[in-house]
């Protein structure tokens, strides 16, 4: 009899703690597909997420503005996004929106390039004045990145024709003339220079601050009820984030990396992701806040912006200061 109680107890311990292994909790995260996903699929895809009890589910969008209003609604509680005046201005609106974690930094491999033909006449920023310049959007990444560019040559926005293009629609202009240059990023650039264009300059090394591209963002409420969660997220894409970095770098996982891609992008072509330079990410997951001060000031300038926002409202530092010191202490 008191073995079989025995049995029976230890029974009952055994599948308790199946299932609170099997208990991983549920994490939406919204997505327009692109490489900043790496750190992501990365965690993923070696069980880093696991190791903390969640199921990470990637679900893609095709614009931002189509996921922006679900994680606004807390309809999924984590989104990827670029710095843009989209953002600002929805966080100076008091949506509950703030980012907490780096998923692109410099470098991002962005670059001016030449038209077919232009680089005999053009030899260096100076030289862009007057000309026809494509970036993708107006109060986008990378007009900013045009105008700090721009201000090493003593020149502004305004000394240049900007027309606002979709990257693909991009390279037909270039070839046809309709564009003299255009701020462009992997794996556009490398389609142009196929057509006979020039790389005048890789903006990496110019635009200073180092450039925070991208990151995650959270919806504020549901953060401020799921803090360990939260952290317990945010280690596993920190240790997502080390690995795909050296992945981006060319390190010996980066075929292993190319095959998590094809399994997860919708493009499913080995050759653009192996010849393809990935923007990398804070090994800490540390998001660039004077990057984003600064972008923000450029906004306010060029009149995209009315309201200046403190840092507390833009970012969450708090987030990854608490994850790492939980990792350096066994990650638990």
């Amino acid at each position: 009899m008191i073995h079989r109680a025995l049995f029976a107890t230890l029974l009952g311990i055994s599948l308790c703690t199946v299932s609170v292994a099997q208990a991983a909790t549920k994490l939406v995260i919204g997505t327009v597909p692109n490489i900043g996903d790496g750190p992501i699929i990365c965690a993923i895809e070696k069980g880093y997420f696991r190791e903390q009890d969640i199921d990470v589910e990637l679900v893609s969008f095709r614009t931002a503005s189509d996921m922006t209003p679900m994680v606004v609604r807390g309809d999924i509680p984590i989104m990827g996004g670029g710095v843009s005046v989209s953002y600002f201005n929805g966080v100076a609106q008091g949506m509950p929106l703030r980012y907490f974690l780096s998923r692109a930094q410099a470098r991002v491999h962005h670059k001016i390039i030449l038209r077919k033909g232009l680089n005999a006449k053009v030899k260096s920023i100076a030289d862009l004045k007057g000309l026809k310049i494509a970036t993708t959007a107006a109060g986008g990444f990378s007009e900013y990145e045009l105008g700090k560019a721009l201000e090493t040559a003593g020149l502004s926005l305004d000394d240049v024709d900007t027309k606002p293009l979709a990257m693909p629609q991009t390279l037909a202009a270039m070839v046809n003339g309709a564009v003299d240059a255009a701020v462009l990023l992997p794996p556009f650039d490398t389609g142009a220079l196929r057509d006979g264009a020039t790389t005048l300059v890789t903006l990496d090394d110019i635009v200073k601050p180092t450039m925070e591209v991208s990151g995650l963002i959270y919806n504020t409420d549901w953060a401020a009820k799921n803090r360990d969660l939260l952290e317990r997220f945010t280690m596993a894409y920190i240790k997502g984030g080390r690995y795909f970095l050296e992945g981006a770098r060319h390190g010996a996982n980066r075929d292993e990396i190319i095959d998590y891609f094809l399994k997860y992008a919708p493009v499913k072509t080995r050759a653009i992701f192996a010849e393809t330079d990935w923007s990398e990410v804070n090994p800490d997951g540390k998001i660039n806040t004077a990057s984003l001060l600064d972008q923000e000031e450029f906004y306010i300038k060029r009149g995209y912006l009315k309201t200046k926002s403190p840092m507390e409202k833009l970012a969450d530092e708090d987030t990854v200061a608490r994850a790492l010191k939980r990792l350096e202490n066994g990650g638990r």
